[in-house]
């Protein structure tokens, strides 16, 4: 009988978590590297590529600069631009573009559990302007109560 060492065990692991797609849905959208997707919201797509939605993660961050660098490296070699960043103690925000959208990627990095960080891409159209929602026809707002003095 022949026993796998540790280490080996290990690094097939590492092996086996690392192979998470690097894209959403086999877009031109990257995922944030070394976390689990975990909820996608409002997701719309045209010909291959993803217009809009919001796609949330969850994973250890041990060091934000780290998870950073990463992020900014796959969004860049998929060709994204970066238009802005805002760094804090545990927070990044990185805003890129591409053709005609924008992809807003926050990363927060939990201080008190790092195993539990979390982060949020957002994609839009440029230029686009929130969906309004509107009451349905008939729903007048109620008059207002008397006032007794």
């Amino acid at each position: 009988m022949t026993r796998v060492p540790a280490f080996m065990a290990l690094l097939a692991l590492l092996a086996a978590c690392s192979s998470d797609p690097e894209t959403v849905l086999q877009s031109d959208l990257p995922q944030v590297p070394g976390m689990a997707p975990r909820d996608t919201v409002d997701l719309r797509q045209e010909a291959g590529r993803v217009v809009a939605g919001q796609f949330a993660y969850t994973g250890a961050i041990p060091a934000l600069a780290v998870r950073v660098s990463e992020t900014m490296a796959r969004f860049e070699g998929m060709g994204w631009k970066l238009e802005s960043q805002t760094l804090t103690g545990s927070t990044a925000v990185l805003v890129y573009g591409k053709d005609d959208r924008t992809a807003t990627v926050q990363i927060i990095r939990n201080g008190l559990q790092p195993l539990m960080s979390t982060a949020v891409t957002t994609v839009e159209r440029k230029g686009a302007a929130p969906e309004a929602t509107a009451a349905p026809a008939g729903d007048a707002p109620a008059p207002a109560a008397p006032v007794i003095g």
